[in-house]
């Protein structure tokens, strides 16, 4: 019997105070101040702090401070960010925190100039400085075992932008209307994520006694949604993911007390079905109704049909993996994407090119190379939810990992040989569960020339089983979680060997 490991790197960003230390090369002078700039940031100076929810328990907190600051001399603006998180992951408690200090320059449009991030996640560090050279900004990542350098673009985040939101939100809106703007990211591929803002309208509520008038507001990253509720001058006073992650603003103190007891998230997260299916490799298909309480469109593939049911709900029939008799060549710029390096899948690098062609050996079609790659990936990884990685090649340096890690090596290894891969996500049967449950999982798919075929390395399996039902594709797709601790399922037939 295997086990389902569940992907959360999107469910939690946690941080720590540590040292800031500054080595960026550009000459920093005192230009024109922007006094609107000034004005802004005065209205927001302060700290303000969340207590983070995950199925009504707290499993963790976060704190935002916006300050002036001194950087070279010249005066600038400071945002500290830090967070930390503690749960259960299958029972192996995992602790995480961060500190993240941005610093924004107060001339012109108030452009990034400096990002310091430091993250610790169960005892293993990681450092991330996003600097401003002369030739432009550079990444450095400095783990245990590796300091890896990068040019990368610059950031489109800036001052002015948060100031044009805040006069968005106080000016007259409607019900649909949007605000598109950038958020800086240094733990993604691409730092520059575009993020829309949907007003929903107002909300009057009592809060110690006064009334408060909130604006409600959607924040969507990457197809997934965060319910918001503002106040006036665009902090955050609560804001909600799928079903079950919630941000409450509190006082300091009330925010740093957590919980007694640990929340295993991968109990809380799972979706509970009505019949057992027994061994998931056994199953050949599986027929379910389907029941959101958001509207998600589902992925649809030659194993993977939905249908409208006579009841309005959705219908999915979900097969074994199996070879097409047609093929169906990838667009070019499909196949571009499923071959590109990145700084979590760094296929270009001769490690991890000379690793892929040791392992494929003499195997001539790329399924035969695929699947030496998933047999060797899962008999060289060390099962386990406590050793987190977002890098391919932190995970060859630790042998260890989740679905998420087992999922990244092998799609930056078929990568590395010339075969289109990608990262796709969803829920799969739990086996050895006293009540049937489908858990998140993350497994692959890659492209031999003629169709998209499956592949998880963390079951040991090329061409998956009838039980994994797709959500999600790449891995900056988070759109389910928009339907997390929102989904009922229901058996309707299942078929097995």
């Amino acid at each position: 019997m295997k086990n389902a490991f569940v992907f959360y790197t999107a469910l939690v960003i946690v941080v720590l105070k540590t040292p800031v230390v500054f080595c960026f090369q550009a000459d920093l002078k005192q230009s024109q101040v922007n006094n609107d700039l000034v004005v802004f940031i005065k209205d927001h100076l302060g700290k303000s702090s969340y207590g983070n929810y995950m199925g009504g328990k707290k499993v963790g907190w976060d704190t935002d401070e916006i300050k002036f600051a001194k950087l070279n001399g010249v005066e600038v603006v400071s945002q500290v960010s830090e967070s930390y998180f503690k749960a259960l992951f299958g029972g192996n408690k995992t602790e995480v925190s961060e500190r993240t200090e941005v610093f924004y320059s107060l001339a012109g449009k108030g452009d990034i100039i400096l990002i310091n991030s430091f993250h610790l996640e169960n005892g293993v560090k990681k450092t991330r400085e996003l600097s401003l050279q002369k030739s432009g900004f550079t990444l450095v990542t400095t783990t245990q075992n590796r300091k890896d350098e990068k040019k990368v673009s610059k950031p489109k985040e800036n001052l002015s932008m948060q100031l044009e939101l805040a006069s968005w939100l106080k000016s007259k809106r409607i019900k649909g209307d949007t605000f598109d703007c950038f958020s800086t990211s240094v733990e993604e591929d691409d730092l520059n994520v575009p993020t829309r803002y949907i007003y929903k309208g107002k909300k009057n509520i009592q809060a110690q006694g006064a009334n408060l008038m909130l604006h409600e507001v959607d924040q969507e990253t990457h197809g997934a949604l965060f319910y918001s509720l503002l106040e006036n001058n665009g902090r955050l006073y609560y804001g909600r993911m799928g079903k079950i992650i919630e941000y409450r603003l509190e006082s300091n103190d009330v925010a740093k007390k957590l919980d007694d007891s640990l929340v295993d998230l991968i109990q809380i997260s799972a979706v509970t079905l009505d019949k057992k299916l027994g061994d998931p490799v056994k199953v050949k298909s599986l027929k379910l109704s389907f029941v959101g309480e958001d509207a998600f469109d589902v992925p649809q593939s030659h194993r993977q049909i939905i249908s409208k049911g006579k009841d309005g709900s959705l219908v999915m029939e979900i097969k074994r993996d199996f070879v097409l008799k047609t093929s169906v060549p990838l667009l070019l710029d499909e196949k571009k994407r499923s071959l590109a390096p990145s700084i979590s899948s760094p296929s270009d690098n001769p490690k991890v090119v000379g690793l892929a062609i040791k392992i494929v050996g003499e195997a001539s079609s790329d399924f035969e190379k695929a699947s030496r790659l998933v047999k060797w990936i899962f008999a060289n990884l060390e099962k386990t939810m406590a050793k987190n990685s977002d890098n391919a090649l932190d995970v060859l340096d630790k042998k260890a990992g989740d679905c998420t890690e087992h999922t990244l090596l092998f799609v930056t290894l078929a990568r590395a040989l010339g075969i289109p891969a990608r990262e796709v996500g969803g829920i799969a049967y739990m086996a050895g569960e006293k009540s049937p449950k489908m858990g998140w999982h993350a497994w692959a798919e890659f492209h031999d020339g003629k169709q998209w075929i499956t592949a998880d390395p963390t079951w040991n399996q090329i061409l998956v089983d009838g039980t994994h039902i797709k959500f999600s594709e790449g891995s900056t797709d988070l759109k389910w979680l928009n339907i997390l601790g929102g989904l009922t399922l229901k058996v309707i037939d299942f078929q097995k060997d």
